[in-house]
């Protein structure tokens, strides 16, 4: 049932203890229909406007991780930008602006908020640099950020997207946010039109839930089956997590950890029971 290699399976406790706690993707249904959509917006002819996709949920609900896996998953991802639009925890005295992450992406000088003779915000070396590696699309994390400055920032930036989106550019945007992230593209119906909202949610009960509790367990380093999948291991799992994304994932590492830590090299009730009480403890 495992997909781990058996040399990583002969390895001691202490080193699967290690790989247990490293980060790995399991395929599922809302990244797998992502992907899909963002390739098949990939092969869509110019445009007067460029087709936009907005991901929108709270936090933990695996935005950021499927960002990670575009450059694995979607056709042409070399000419893709991204844009992370969240504050840098070891900088957070940097303002980010729109404009610099643009430039910051596309490896040119920022240059600054102003507007051009053509009248729009976007400058000649970045309109020439776009052309010239031939970008099709932006992807931007956390694009509700575009959103917390002020009034006159806020038209700014939506003034640089419909400039990207417009016939002249033709750029796709893949925006990933918390809900409402949407609204930095405008509220007017018109503008709605110009794209579609995924929003992810939480787990429940689901065979769905169950087939992604499987595909986890084949990546665990246990030499035997916990089987996640069974009614009482899923209600466990939901209860300890609510179904968040991010704390499923954290709950069956740890859980791992201490099976790993107690020699019985499978996750059992009693290890998730342990791991939600303290994650750390094994």
């Amino acid at each position: 049932m495992t997909k781990v290699p058996e040399e990583v399976l002969s390895l001691d406790a202490r080193e699967r203890i290690v790989l247990m706690n490293g980060d790995f993707w399991v395929d599922y249904g809302p990244g797998e229909k992502i992907f899909k959509m963002i390739n098949n917006i990939s092969r869509v002819p110019k445009r007067i406007t460029a087709p936009a996709l907005i991901i929108s949920g709270i936090g933990g609900t695996g935005k950021s991780a499927i960002v990670k896996q575009i450059p694995k998953r979607v056709e042409h991802s070399d000419r893709l930008l991204f844009l992370d639009m969240a504050v840098d925890p070891e900088y957070p005295q940097i303002k980010k602006t729109f404009n610099s992450e643009l430039c910051r992406a596309l490896g040119i000088p920022p240059q600054g908020s102003f507007k051009t003779k053509q009248g729009n915000w976007i400058s000649h070396e970045l309109s020439d640099t776009l052309k010239l590696r031939e970008i099709w699309g932006i992807v931007i994390d956390e694009i509700h950020e575009l959103l917390l400055v002020k009034k006159d920032e806020q038209r700014i930036n939506g003034s640089i997207l419909k400039t990207l989106m417009g016939e002249r550019f033709g750029q796709c945007l893949f925006g990933f946010g918390v809900f409402g992230a949407a609204t930095v593209l405008g509220a007017k119906p018109e503008t709605k039109r110009r794209f579609t909202e995924i929003m992810l949610s939480d787990w429940r009960e689901t065979e769905e839930f169950r087939g992604f509790l499987l595909a986890v367990e084949e990546n665990l380093p246990l030499r035997e089956p916990s089987k996640l999948y069974e009614k009482d291991m899923v209600r466990t799992i939901l209860q300890s997590t609510h179904g968040r994304m991010d704390q499923v994932i954290n709950l069956i590492r740890s859980a791992g950890c201490y099976a790993l830590k107690s020699g019985k090299e499978h996750i059992d009730i009693e290890c998730l029971k342990a791991a939600a009480e303290n994650e750390w403890l094994y």
